[in-house]
């Protein structure tokens, strides 16, 4: 990281402004899993719930606007073939949220957090331990890579996305995975961890996810 980097991310030390009445660490299930595995989908489906926020940290990174702190830092590294460094990455998501305090689209009094894409390395479960209470972590893994693999194939002709037609590139990007964000698994306590099957339908897959967390927020939600 050069200098100009250095500068920028010292600037984005922050804290979540919350509200009276918010818990110090916010609620939080994480959603885990290689590309191809319906993260987004089920976290979206999720966060279509009563009581629960959705939270795309690839859709927050998208949305920055280039001209910002953040938006000139990050894609200045995605650009140079960088990885977004962890401080960094906490700062913006922190940042995000903010956002949604302040325009009522989250309530941090009520609703728990469906983490998707943060945290990707262990440094960013650290930074974010002094911020959320992990309840649950959501592992979606399927018993091979077979049927991923095909799922993408089948998604590369129906989306026109090019990286998912390529056998090498996803092969790559499962091997990423398994070397960079799966470790992230073992940061957290095994009991907390639910493996689910993410073959199926969104339906059933959703299904299997609830019974996996469901008890953790009753859970939470009797101690507070």
């Amino acid at each position: 990281m050069n200098q100009t980097d250095q500068d920028v991310t010292l600037k984005n030390e922050t804290v979540l402004t919350l509200p009276d009445g918010a818990p110090a660490k916010l609620p939080a299930v994480l959603m885990f899993g290689m590309p191809g595995v319906g993260k987004g989908t089920q976290g979206a489906l999720l966060g279509t719930m009563s009581g629960m926020f959705h939270v795309s940290t690839g859709s927050i990174f998208r949305s920055l606007d280039p001209g910002s702190d953040d938006g000139k830092l990050i894609f200045s590294l995605i650009d140079r073939g960088k990885l977004v460094p962890d401080d960094v990455a906490v700062a913006a998501w922190k940042r995000w949220l903010d956002g949604q305090i302040a325009n009522g689209n989250y309530n941090p009094i009520r609703d728990v957090l469906i983490l998707d894409g943060i945290p990707r390395r262990v440094g960013q479960s650290q930074l974010l331990e002094e911020c959320i209470d992990v309840l649950a972590v959501v592992h979606l893994e399927a018993p091979s890579d077979e049927p991923i693999l095909e799922r993408l194939r089948n998604r590369a002709l129906t989306e026109g996305r090019a990286d998912d037609a390529d056998e090498q590139i996803i092969r790559r990007r499962f091997e990423i995975y398994r070397e960079s964000t799966r470790p992230v698994l073992d940061y957290y306590p095994p009991e907390i961890v639910h493996t689910i099957n993410p073959l199926g339908t969104p339906m059933e897959i959703k299904k299997r996810i609830l019974e996996g967390i469901i008890p953790a927020i009753r859970r939470h939600e009797q101690a507070g």
